[in-house]
Order: structure tokens, then C-alpha cells, then sequence
């Protein structure tokens, strides 16, 4: 999806799964608008078996089965963790850091428009950000990464595929610090014209009750920066530009 970033919009598409052993709770339906104010969690599937392979079997088929559009999900992320052998394997050998270490995330971004993209027509492209160390891809509007994105010439920045280890996360290219969801500012770090290291918190987002804190990219002075504490911001939304000092 987007990083397992809080994630809002309208259902376009509601399809649960069903079957033996499987149950879904939501109070969700297809045309319902998940807010930014709640909690992210619109759905829990609960599968059950008699031993652990017929479960995942039937949690394989439950979420090939399910399908929801209009907004990122960790449907893809569960359906690959079903999948890999050190999960589905007997015994298992998975632990407690094993997504950060050793998880092999081939995971396509979401690609779909963002919540508060609704209104913006046209050419797209794909945008490369780096947020509180992490590398992740947004969808903006043709034209307006060329404030400095890596994709101002219509060329996505390639994702970064996260392996078993971990490595220094590169910065994202160009200037501009971009938001990767829609939240509300909570706080501004920084003044307009501050000098920033790489990895400086410039703004702090809020989104359905958890914190995002949007970090320096890269090194140099910030210009262009307009955020006020309790603005919105909309996914993809320019915060400001980090200039080279």
C-alpha cells in the first residue's frame, strides 16, 4: 500500500470473502467515506481450520477472495506473508523483527488516487519521498513534483525493494518535501529559512489518531514553507523546499 501510513477515502468497491471458517467484521459497506478523524481499521477477517495449514489455506482463498478499491490496504502485504515459506513453512520461522529484517517486500505501491485527489484530472506521475527514514512512492498530478521531485521529467524513481537487512535509506531526489497522506499539522519543527540537517523533523502530521513526522530529505535551507499549526494538507501536497545550503 503506502507504507503502512494511515489511509482515508471512499470505498469504490466492498467485496468480503466467504466460506467455511471465515468471518469478517466491519461497519464498513462500498460507498462509505473512511475519515481521517477514526481509526484506520475498517475490516478484521478471521479465519479459523483445524490445523494451521487448513487455516492459511483458507486464508489464502479468503483474501484472494476479498477485494477493496478506493484506497491503500494491507490485503496485498497479507496475501504475499501467506505466501512466503518461512510463514506457511512447518515449523515457521518467523519472529517478532522479522518484517524489518528479513521480509522481502515485492510489493507494487498503491497506484490508485489518493483522498483528496478526487478533483485533479489529467496525467499523473510517481513521486519518491523519504519519511522518518523510510523511502515511499505518491501519486501526484503531472507537473507539480517539477518544485523538485525526482519525477519532474515523468520518470518514476524506482522503489526500493526492502531486503533482509538494513541499509541507509537514500534521500529522496530533488527539493521539495512532500506529504505523503492527508492529516492535519500538528506541529511546525522549523521556521522558514532554517538551515536542516538530513533526517530533521520539519512538520508533524496527524491522521486518524497516530503522529507522522515529516523529515528533512536531505540537507540545506528551508524555503517556501507555509504549514500552520491545524492546517489540512492533502496527500501529495508540497510542505516546502529543502534548497542546498
Amino acid at each position: 500500500g503506502r507504507g503502512f501510513l494511515p489511509a482515508v477515502g471512499t470505498l469504490s468497491a466492498w467485496r468480503p470473502p466467504s466460506g467455511p471458517g471465515v468471518r469478517l467484521d466491519s461497519g464498513y459497506e462500498e460507498g462509505h467515506t473512511v475519515p481521517q478523524e477514526f481509526d484506520s481499521l475498517i475490516a478484521k477477517l478471521i479465519v479459523t481450520g483445524a490445523t494451521r495449514e487448513q487455516a492459511i489455506q483458507r486464508s489464502r482463498r479468503a483474501l484472494a477472495e476479498m477485494q477493496i478499491d478506493g484506497m491503500p490496504t494491507v490485503l496485498p502485504f497479507h496475501r504475499v506473508v501467506l505466501e512466503d515459506p518461512a510463514y506457511a513453512s512447518e515449523p515457521f520461522s518467523v519472529h517478532t523483527r522479522w518484517i524489518e529484517t528479513e521480509f522481502n517486500n515485492t510489493i507494487a505501491p498503491y497506484s490508485g488516487a489518493a483522498a483528496g485527489d478526487e478533483a485533479e484530472t489529467g496525467e499523473r506521475e510517481r513521486v519518491t519521498v523519504e519519511v522518518g527514514g523510510k523511502r515511499l512512492e505518491v501519486v501526484l498530478p503531472a507537473g507539480l513534483g517539477a518544485l523538485g521531485s525526482a519525477a519532474a521529467a515523468g520518470k518514476a524513481a524506482p522503489a526500493r525493494k526492502r531486503g533482509g537487512r538494513k541499509g541507509g535509506g537514500a534521500a529522496a531526489g530533488g527539493d521539495a518535501l512532500v506529504s505523503p497522506m492527508q492529516g492535519t499539522i500538528v506541529k511546525v519543527v522549523v521556521e522558514d529559512g532554517a538551515t536542516v540537517a538530513e533526517g530533521d523533523t520539519i512538520v508533524v502530521l496527524e491522521a486518524m489518531k497516530m503522529e507522522q513526522p515529516l523529515t528533512a530529505h536531505k540537507a540545506g535551507t528551508i524555503t517556501g514553507l507555509s504549514a500552520e499549526v491545524g492546517g489540512a494538507v492533502s496527500s501529495g501536497a508540497v510542505i516546502c523546499e529543502i534548497k542546498d545550503a
